[in-house]
């Protein structure tokens, strides 16, 4: 895991050459060119370990060359001190009149020349050791495999801030917002599960199908019975372990909104401390574990089979509206201007298409065996806006 490093340089495209001494150092530089940085630290604080600046940078990114001013420093200071945060500030210049200025160097006491090889080395080891004192970049170090998943590789690093939250839960107050960081975390998983192409876009279109996709993975019941979920069943070769599957099941009982919870927040109020939090916090980490070291062993994507036998009508397109738009599951249904009789629209398709409320769209129609009705119905196969 490397370190984080917010760093301001109005030139740190044309140094490349200390890009790659930070890298080899262990330490990830994300530059930007003006004051405009501190946005970006106000806004994730929570992500990044240490910060560099410059003596003279720009007030903002669309600042011509030559504005450059140390008064942004000073700005770029006062806004870091107001962080919930505390980061120790450094600064890499090659302004002589910075690191020669008394007045300077006593506002800053971290100054290191861009010049000076030995400078440099001393400065990764300096941010390093001050990093290491932080909270945020302890809890991410010791959790290291868990936060690993917390890349865009994997389910994003928005995913390791809420994490991060989670870890430094203290007491048992503001449960309900543990509860929902810790789904929202589940629903990121289901979304990479999606992006490896192990469940069905079907499931995480228009809104994301917790419960669904918990048994779409889990591929069968206690009885050994296929769970059939969305019009798709999971075929056996990647169902989840059970140990796996059970976890999940129960992190979305905890968490999920519905008439259980008031048990559960009755429970949290008669024992008053965290640890069922904290027990759903290690057991997302364990199964986030697990998902890397699962999709790393590249297992075999899009095994399922559809639950519907499609049989297409010939191309007919027929010209209708769109209506009864169910905003919570993401379908809606076509009226057909002919008289014939209206039908669904999938969440898919109403997403594919952009569909909305009363659009006049010409629908292509597609009729398909549904097993659970043991009928052949209608649906809309494709929609182009009129």
């Amino acid at each position: 895991m490397e370190y984080n490093v917010l760093w301001i340089d109005d030139e740190h495209e044309t140094l490349t050459g200390t890009k790659g001494r930070a890298k080899r150092n262990g330490i990830n530089l994300v530059p930007f060119k003006s004051l405009d940085g501190i946005d970006e630290l106000e806004r994730n604080y929570t992500f990044y370990d240490g910060v560099l600046l410059d003596a003279k940078f720009l007030e903002s990114d669309s600042d011509i060359a030559g504005s450059e001013d140390t008064d942004n420093v000073h700005r770029a200071k006062e806004r870091i001190l107001q962080l919930p945060k505390k980061f120790e500030i450094f600064v890499l210049t090659g302004q002589a009149e910075a690191y020669d200025d008394r007045q300077f160097t006593k506002a800053f006491l971290k100054v290191y020349k861009k010049a000076d090889d030995n400078d440099i080395e001393q400065l990764f080891v300096d941010i390093k050791a001050a990093a290491d004192k932080q909270e945020d970049t302890q809890l991410r170090f010791k959790h290291k495999r868990a936060f690993d998943v917390c890349t865009e590789r994997y389910i994003g690093e928005s995913a390791g801030q809420d994490l991060l939250s989670l870890l430094k839960i203290e007491d048992s107050g503001n449960t309900n917002d543990h509860f929902n960081t810790i789904r929202k975390l589940i629903e990121d998983l289901f979304v990479a599960f999606n992006k490896y192409k192990l469940l069905p876009a079907e499931f995480i279109q228009s809104g994301i199908a917790l419960n669904e996709s918990s048994k779409f993975l889990a591929g069968k019941d206690r009885d050994g019975n296929y769970f059939e979920e969305k019009g798709f069943k999971h075929l056996d070769e990647t169902h989840l372990p059970a140990e796996v599957s059970n976890l999940i099941r129960g992190l979305l009982i905890y968490t999920q909104a519905g008439s259980h919870r008031s048990a559960i927040d009755q429970h949290i109020r008669i024992v008053q401390n965290s640890y069922l939090v904290t027990s759903l916090v290690y057991q997302l980490m364990d199964v986030l574990t697990w998902f890397k070291i699962y999709v790393d062993g590249n297992p075999k994507q899009e095994n399922w089979e559809s639950t519907t036998e499609i049989q297409i009508t010939d191309s007919n397109l027929v010209l209708g509206v769109v209506f009864n738009f169910n905003y919570q599951k993401g379908f809606a249904f076509f009226r057909p201007n002919n008289g014939a009789d209206s039908c669904i629209i999938p969440a898919n398709i109403v997403s594919q298409y952009s569909l909305n409320e009363n659009d006049r769209i010409e629908a292509e129609l597609e009729d398909y065996f549904d097993h659970r009705r043991n009928q052949t119905m209608t649906r809309v196969k494709s929609a182009q806006k009129i």
